[in-house]
């Protein structure tokens, strides 16, 4: 392990949630232990390759190419340098990467599993954008994982664990490349035609807008944007399913979805669009569900895919309904992310017409609607790369079908698009579940023809609650925060070991832990109709009080009831080395004598059959 000296300027452990940076993904509280640092000579370096870029960019027939990944091999045991305070008892592995010649990157993580207490960040070499934490919570556990969008230039990884933590793994095996001078998209580069979602044309599409994301669709080493949309279920139970279309990663693997990531709320606050680039809400990864048959003759281009993590309720999420009525639409309207850029809005005015793909005629039983945008009061909304996948809603608010392709743009404004057919999908791509979209969005065979949306804001309620700390001594308080959404009407509070051991306050009295152990937490919410339940198991670890500490040798160890006979204690020196001591048991309480106590930081762990502890341990002399 190759180890430097370490500066300490402070320790700034979960108390401040980071989001400096344009994204915002799925993360803990908390600050990266600040070190004095420089950003070496030695850091890996990647950069823009266009032979790679325009080998793909042939190949991408359907979807504009954005970016390109560079691979690397990067992992904690073979690279970067690690930094131990035995004090502290942490170790921290530092590693310098250099992106040249992109203003945005993505890590890919082969293997991302940082162990119960592991924390990544990601920094500039100048601390003005910092990303983390990402613990076990951002990611599934077993599949590849990605962090991003990033920052291009001199990025600095700062993986922080406890001193004797083993059970962590990273390994970078790629580095995703995006808006170089070959492929600036994003952010201000859609057509001047279009019309940002919160202009006076999505008034009436505030709802709707909130299930619509960008995508980054990883497929091999491509990288490309695509639309599409969370969408409600006939069990209205808010799984994370997201529906965008067939050809936005066709070829995909199964390692490729999971480092995808889906952009929630990237929009402008208003009609203008800001000189800084807002911020949006990301969540990496997803699971394959169905999809249609390949090729627009043959299918409708729908993909029905499974987010690997619900949608936190702070992105404010909405799952869209949708009609399997193969009817046309009068009117309505096409959210989306045209060339990867913030959040448009199109509409149209003129019936959708049952169309093939590409033709222009009429087919009743066709595949696809067929239909021209109009122009509104700030622009004239059309579709562009990057579109590819987004809903097609009707005049009540639903989805009818997923963007397929079309010749519309800021150039061509009355040219025609075509969407896949909702109602098509929904059980004519084929006979099995893997081709139809019945099986997953009424999975109880209602035989329901359309379903209405569901959000915070209807009758779906979620339990969430927080806690400004887990960990405490004994006869110590803890206050719970309420974090539930939806229209609440009561609340129901357990907490195991606690006093009081429940309420039905929204925010109840602090609660206090008289004795040792791990407890839960239970919190249910109703309302009139539904009600929503959330269970942290061991949610809250209460350790014995260690006094005096520090002391000379001899300590006093409170568990705050009877000791058990189970219950097995040993000391460990800085160096792992087994300490003698006598320990005396009285009731609830174990005095401990070190035999030859010398000045030092000692680790003290306390072992039962349901629990373990561990505390830390000063001699001073």
């Amino acid at each position: 392990m190759h180890q430097k000296s370490l500066f300490w300027i402070c320790i700034l452990l979960m108390t401040q949630l980071l989001t400096t940076g344009l994204y915002a993904q799925i993360t803990v509280e908390g600050t990266p232990i600040q070190l004095e640092r420089t950003f070496s000579d030695d850091a890996v370096v990647v950069g823009w390759d266009n032979q790679k870029y325009q080998s793909l960019d042939k190949r991408s027939t359907d979807l504009p190419l954005v970016g390109i990944t560079q691979q690397v091999d990067i992992n904690t045991v073979d690279n970067g340098y690690w930094v131990l305070d035995q004090l502290s008892g942490v170790k921290i592995w530092v590693m310098n990467i250099q992106i040249n010649d992109v203003k945005e990157s993505t890590l890919y993580f082969k293997t991302f599993e940082p162990g119960a207490n592991g924390r990544m960040f990601i920094l500039s070499a100048d601390n003005s954008n910092i990303k983390g934490a990402y613990t076990e919570a951002s990611r599934t556990k077993g599949l590849p994982f990605s962090i991003g969008p990033l920052p291009g230039g001199k990025l600095i990884l700062q993986f922080e664990t406890s001193i004797d933590a083993s059970d962590y793994q990273i390994q970078l095996d790629e580095i995703g490349l995006l808006k170089s001078a070959k492929s600036e998209m994003g952010y201000g580069t859609s057509g001047n035609c279009e019309v940002n979602v919160n202009c006076a044309e999505g008034i009436d599409w505030q709802r709707q807008k909130r299930g619509v994301a960008r995508i980054v669709v990883k497929q091999g080493s491509a990288l490309y944007y695509c639309s599409g949309s969370l969408i409600n279920n006939a069990k209205k139970d808010a799984a994370p399913y997201f529906i965008t279309a067939n050809h936005c990663g066709e070829y995909a693997s199964t390692n490729d979805y999971a480092q995808w990531i889906f952009a929630f709320n990237y929009e402008t606050p208003e009609c203008v669009r800001p000189i800084i680039e807002p911020v949006s809400q990301t969540i990496t990864g997803a699971t394959l569900v169905s999809k249609a048959v390949d090729g627009t003759e043959n299918g409708s281009d729908f993909k029905l895919l499974r987010l690997l993590q619900d949608v936190p309720q702070t992105y404010n999420p909405y799952f869209n309904g949708w009609s399997r009525q193969s009817i046309s639409s009068s009117s309505g309207v096409g959210i989306h992310h045209p060339d990867g850029d913030v959040k448009k809005i199109s509409t149209y005015t003129n019936p959708t017409v049952s169309s093939d793909y590409g033709m222009s005629g009429t087919n009743p039983n066709g595949k696809y609607w067929r239909m021209r945008w109009s122009a509104t009061e700030n622009g004239h909304g059309v579709t562009e790369g990057g579109s590819s996948g987004s809903p097609l809603f009707d005049a009540s608010g639903r989805i009818i079908g997923m963007l397929t392709g079309g010749s519309s743009s800021c150039n061509d404004l009355n040219s025609p698009d075509y969407y896949g057919k909702f109602s098509y999908s929904w059980d004519s791509n084929g006979t099995e579940a893997f081709n139809q979209l019945a099986p997953w969005l009424d999975p109880d065979d209602t035989g329901i023809e359309f379903l209405g949306d569901l959000g915070s804001d209807t009758l779906y309620v979620s339990a969430d609650f927080e806690t400004k700390r887990t960990e405490l001594s004994i006869n110590q308080f803890i206050e719970f925060e309420d974090l539930s959404s939806g229209k609440i009407s009561s609340y129901e509070w357990h907490f195991e070991g606690g006093k009081p051991a429940s309420s039905t306050d929204k925010v109840p009295n602090p609660v206090l832990y008289e004795y040792y152990g791990d407890f839960d937490v239970q919190l249910v919410v109703y309302n009139e109709t539904t009600s929503d339940t959330l269970l942290r198991e061991n949610y809250i670890s209460v350790k014995p009080f260690l006094f005096p500490n520090p002391g000379p040798g001899n300590f006093e160890l409170a568990f705050g009831v009877d000791v058990s006979e189970d219950v097995e204690i040993s000391i460990m020196d800085a160096f792992g080395r087994e300490v003698a001591f006598y320990a005396t048991v009285n009731n609830s309480r174990v005095s401990i004598s070190l035999q030859e106590p010398n000045r030092g930081l000692y680790i003290l762990r306390i072992n039962d059959k349901f629990v373990e502890k561990t505390l830390k341990l000063q001699i001073v002399r």
